[in-house]
């Protein structure tokens, strides 16, 4: 019989003791998982979303800080912190300046439904940023002016495609008729009920004529975005400008820091499970004096009594590294859809349009890495027991036969 098999056997002759020891790493495992995946989730989401909220190489806005109750919020879709329009023009004639183009951002219902509303400029907002990704039909145009573009997913959820009617404007009951002229598809969730529009249907929507929210600047190829960032910020007033290269970079420390407090913890718990193990097979040694001296005293060579025990080591680990790992998946994967309900839940209608920004990336990486970290517990966690078993002198253990 080999070493494996031993072991094996002998672990199954104390299921209860096994499935103990067994449970400290399958926490520690399922922790890990669990943190790292919505961690390395979280990280993919943030940079889709910094993707899609900073289209262009540099963005400028205003630079008044709201306060107060709901000032997140307002940040987002108010439209009391707007720039006046002529903004655009000053700025597109900066050197080093290859496009400006605005856009207002705020809330509107289409068909009843709340929806992230974008007013563009057919014209110009291609040239400052990468565009739409139109997945069928076609852009805005510069004419005639009751187009909409709407996002796949939104189209999908008031089955709605190319060519239908559709009623936009500021509140649920009332609205002008405007024509899908094409969808868009949205690299992360907190945009799926996002819509386009000319730029002064939407200033007539949200009662904001003459204002954008946003200005986005692409710059002249040979010329670097900080650069003109920072001569944006010296030459216009009152306004902020962000590089999404900047924003990239503080979200991936960030990300970092985060992924090392989450590993470290999860480690701790892993090592107290590992702990477990130790203790459970030092006291099993303890217990099996007289099998011990019973293999030495047929014939069983040290190296052999120090397999059985590892292979006892090693199999608490795949076990209790394999469980962890998939009771981590499935709680990462219910932890995000809890999390997504409790968000819409909490913030009311508009939560909607943040459902869902939240998920976790169990990746082949994380899969081994956690169930390596398990197995690797456990055996460092027998290595002491089984070298004191392969120690015991024989004649001493047959003492106690």
């Amino acid at each position: 019989m080999s070493s494996l098999s031993m072991a094996s056997r002998n672990l199954r002759r104390r299921k209860a003791r096994t499935i103990l020891t067994v449970s400290g790493i399958v926490v520690g495992v399922a922790l890990i998982m669990v943190l790292l995946a919505l961690t390395e989730g979280t990280a993919t989401q943030t940079n889709g979303l910094i993707r899609e909220i900073l289209p262009a190489q540099v963005t400028i806005v205003n630079a008044t800080t709201p306060t107060g109750s709901g000032a997140g919020i307002r940040a987002l879709f108010s439209s009391g912190y707007n720039l006046n329009q002529s903004t655009v023009a000053e700025i597109a004639g900066l050197g080093g300046v290859y496009a400006a183009t605005g856009q207002l951002s705020s809330t509107a219902y289409l068909n009843g439904q709340t929806v992230l509303l974008a007013g563009i400029d057919p014209s110009s907002y291609p040239l400052a940023t990468n565009g739409l990704s139109i997945q069928s039909g076609t852009s805005l145009s510069t004419a005639p002016s009751d187009q909409v573009v709407i996002s796949d997913t939104l189209a999908g959820q008031l089955s709605i495609s190319v060519g239908s009617r559709v009623t936009l404007g500021p509140n649920s009951t009332g609205g002008a008729p405007y024509t899908v002229v094409g969808t868009f598809s949205s690299s992360t969730t907190f945009l799926d009920r996002s819509v386009y529009i000319p730029l002064s249907n939407a200033q007539g929507i949200a009662g904001e004529q003459g204002k954008v929210s946003e200005v986005y600047v692409k710059v002249v190829p040979q010329e670097n975005a900080s650069t003109v960032a920072a001569e944006i910020q010296d030459k216009v007033a009152g306004v902020r400008v962000v590089t999404s290269t900047n924003i990239a970079t503080a979200v991936s420390s960030l990300t970092g820091t985060l992924t090392t407090v989450f590993a470290v913890i999860g480690f701790v718990a892993l090592l107290a499970g590992g702990f477990g193990v130790a203790n459970t097979m030092i006291m099993s040694v303890a217990e099996r004096t007289r099998e011990i001296g019973t293999l030495k005293a047929i014939g069983a060579r040290s190296s052999q009594v120090l397999k059985i025990f590892i292979g006892e080591a090693f199999l608490i680990g795949v076990v209790g590294g394999a469980a962890g790992v998939a009771i981590g998946a499935a709680t990462s994967l219910l932890l995000s859809s809890l999390g997504g309900g409790a968000g819409a839940g909490g913030l009311g209608r508009g939560a909607r349009l943040f459902s869902g920004v939240l998920a976790p990336a169990i990746t082949p990486e994380l899969v081994l890495l956690s169930l390596a970290l398990g197995i690797g517990v456990g055996v460092v966690a027998g290595i002491y027991p089984a070298w004191r078993a392969s120690r015991m002198d024989p004649a001493e253990a047959l003492r106690h036969v």
